[in-house]
């Protein structure tokens, strides 16, 4: 069951991608069809950052005691100030080290 899971799987991803590369797609993209391409990255980000967040062991943490809210907001703060996502992840990961070692 699972080897049947793993293939069907992997040929519809290999069907989602092929797709573009053959000619049953058009040359240009509607508008409507090229914004919701662009938000794509955004939800997937957002859906695995949220989880980091806010699950532990696969349960939901405990927010009193949760270190990577404060590091979270933290990371927020440092990219609505400079747009870096490389000075987010520089500055973000050592704040979430301080909250953990001053808050646990």
């Amino acid at each position: 069951m699972i080897w049947a899971l793993i293939i069907i799987s992997g040929l519809i991803t290999f069907a989602m991608r092929f797709v573009f590369l053959t000619p049953v797609m058009p040359a240009k993209l509607s508008p409507a069809a090229t914004t919701a391409m662009r938000l794509v990255p955004i939800a997937v980000l957002w859906t695995i950052v949220v989880a980091e967040i806010f699950l532990s062991n696969g349960a939901v943490a405990d927010i009193t005691s949760n270190t990577r809210i404060l590091a979270a907001i933290g990371a927020a703060f440092i990219v609505w100030r400079t747009k870096s996502v490389i000075l987010t992840i520089g500055l973000g990961l050592p704040l979430l080290w301080a909250a953990n070692y001053l808050l646990a």
